[in-house]
C-alpha cells in the first residue's frame, strides 16, 4: 500500500465538516483505499494519511504495520517525520533501530494499537503511532527517549525527526496492510 499525506489547514476543533470536505478533495484525485485524519490537541493544521493500492508522486511506502497490545479503536495519532533525502546508510541504521529496539520498547505499552513505517523514495521516514489514549502516547515517547542504543548501532546516523506531533484522531477508516 501506498499513503500520500496532506495538510489540512482548517482543522477546526468543534466543526468537523472539515472532515468530509478533505475526504471528498482526495477522493477527486482518484480511489483512495481510506484515510487517517487527525486534528492537533491545540490549534494549528490538521493531517490527513490516504492509502492508495498503486505508487504516485510523493507517496510513501507502508513499509511496516506493526500490532500492540491496545484493542480499543485508537482515538489518538503520533506522527514523526524525517525529511529526505536520507541516505541508504541513514536507512539501514533507522531499521535496525525501529525493529530491535524502539518497537520492542514500546509494543507493550497499554494502549498503543498500531505502528506504521512509511519510506519515501528519497528515504525519508515518517511513523504514525495509533493510541487508544494520550497517556499512551506520552508513555511511548518515554520509552523511546529512554532506550539505550543497541551495541551495533552507530549514533552518527541516529539523527532526530524534523517533526513531532499528536493529534486526535478524527477519522479512521484505512485499511492497513504493509507490503
Amino acid at each position: 500500500m501506498h499513503i500520500s499525506t496532506h495538510t489540512i489547514p482548517d482543522a477546526h476543533p468543534v466543526h468537523t465538516g472539515w472532515v468530509d470536505n478533505a475526504r471528498a478533495a482526495v477522493s477527486a484525485a482518484g480511489d483512495p483505499l481510506g484515510a487517517l485524519v487527525g486534528r492537533p490537541l491545540g490549534t494549528g493544521a490538521g493531517i490527513m494519511f490516504a492509502g492508495w493500492p498503486q505508487d504516485g508522486p510523493d507517496r510513501f511506502e507502508l513499509v511496516e504495520e506493526l500490532s500492540g497490545r491496545g484493542t480499543a479503536p485508537p482515538r489518538y495519532m503520533q506522527v514523526i517525520a524525517f525529511d529526505g533525502p536520507r541516505s541508504a546508510e541513514w536507512a539501514e541504521a533507522e531499521q535496525l533501530a525501529a525493529t530491535r529496539r524502539l518497537w520492542p520498547a514500546t509494543r507493550d505499552i497499554p494502549g498503543v494499537v498500531r505502528a506504521l513505517r512509511l519510506r519515501a523514495r528519497d528515504n525519508g521516514m515518517t511513523v504514525v503511532t495509533l493510541a487508544e489514549s494520550a497517556d499512551a502516547i506520552d508513555e511511548v515517547i518515554r520509552a523511546v527517549m529512554t532506550s539505550a542504543l543497541l551495541p551495533e548501532e552507530d549514533p552518527a546516523l541516529l539523527t532526530g525527526p524534523d517533526r513531532t506531533a499528536v493529534y486526535r484522531l478524527v477519522h479512521a477508516d484505512l485499511p492497513m496492510v504493509a507490503s
